[in-house]
């Protein structure tokens, strides 16, 4: 699995994540990002499109936001997948599912939209019912944006 497929297209054709607007699968009208396991990081390059824009030539921060949220939800949800040897293509209700509660997002610098953005994350600490997940965003091999997610495992 590691690197091979994206971890969204994993999923199971029945659960729900698969609409979320920043990375469902099945969601064509979202940013539909694609986050791989290399090591113990999960990296997406993603190219935004024009209407992905604050002013021209950069992305909007909220779309940057939804970036680092949707992708550490998915590093919080492999880690729990690795921990106790889940596939994500078990059906849904067999599966961890979270919601972020926390996310603090540090913009570091304008993010261009010319160039493929790096997403890379990492689960820094494990609590109780919740992971906590380190991303940035980098462009052109630069850090733009910093964040850090809570992400709760409902099901725990």
């Amino acid at each position: 699995m590691q690197g091979e497929q994206a971890v969204q297209d994993l999923l199971h054709q029945g659960n729900p994540i698969r609409h979320c607007f920043g990375c469902g699968a099945d969601n064509h009208g979202g940013l539909r990002l694609k986050s791989f396991v290399q090591g113990d990081e999960l990296v997406a390059r993603w190219q935004p499109a024009e209407h992905h824009c604050s002013y021209p030539g950069y992305l909007n921060g909220g779309v940057a936001a939804a970036l680092i949220d949707c992708h550490s939800a998915w590093t919080a949800f492999m880690a729990d997948c690795r921990e106790h040897n889940l596939d994500p293509a078990q059906p849904p209700e067999e599966l961890p599912a979270g919601w972020t509660r926390v996310l603090n997002i540090e913009f570091l610098k304008a993010v261009p939209m010319n160039t493929e953005l790096v997403v890379r994350s990492k689960a820094v600490k494990k609590g109780a019912r919740s992971r906590t997940v380190s991303c940035s965003i980098y462009a052109n091999g630069e850090e733009c944006v910093r964040g850090e997610a809570v992400i709760v495992n409902a099901r725990k």
